[in-house]
């Protein structure tokens, strides 16, 4: 006899979150996987993109961007919902008023590299789902790897500017920017 997993909804991730367990998890195809805390650099570098991102969305009254690991509802019955380091939206995708995890896939999704994950696997994710672009951000060495639908990685090294093309029309930041406030 094979017992079979129940598989949980992202309305039950939702309310485990609100637990306060001090657990952080994501939900794929209604499996739930415990994400590991991580320290610095990543943190650093979370901070510093999610603040480049925000200055740019404020500044230009453009977008949204999201910090601390917000979850995206992506498939429905089973359930996933992801996770990334940082997100930024466009203008008008979240409707007003929402509560726990939006229906979409941010524009941009920004993960930043941590021991043992596979990011290039990840950022195809992000981009099955409709993400227009997904930086990792990689703090050793520091670089860049810009994924976009249809294109080839793109590897941008510390010296290298990072533009925001169509997507963030007039940003641009010398990559090792993202990861430390002096050179």
């Amino acid at each position: 006899m094979t017992t079979q997993q129940k598989l949980m909804t992202a309305d039950e991730l939702l309310l485990l979150s609100e637990s306060g367990e001090g657990k952080r998890y994501e939900l794929v195809r209604g499996v739930l996987i415990e994400r590991v805390a991580t320290g610095d650099p990543h943190a650093l570098t979370v901070s510093r993109t999610t603040t480049v991102l925000t200055n740019y969305s404020d500044d230009n009254d453009y977008g949204e961007t999201r910090a601390g690991e917000p979850g995206y509802r992506l498939e429905f019955a089973p359930d996933t919902v992801r996770a990334p380091d940082v997100a930024w939206i466009a203008p008008g995708r979240i409707p007003e008023g929402v509560q726990g995890f939006p229906n979409l896939a941010p524009d941009l999704v920004v993960e930043v590299v941590s021991p043992g994950q596979n990011l290039a696997e990840k950022a195809a994710m992000w981009l099955s789902f409709g993400s227009r672009e997904v930086w990792v951000a990689n703090p050793d060495p520091i670089s860049i790897i810009r994924y976009r639908p249809g294109q080839p990685p793109e590897v941008l090294g510390e010296d290298d500017v990072l533009d925001g093309g169509e997507l963030l029309p007039g940003f641009s930041i010398e990559v090792w920017r993202l990861f430390r406030r002096r050179r």
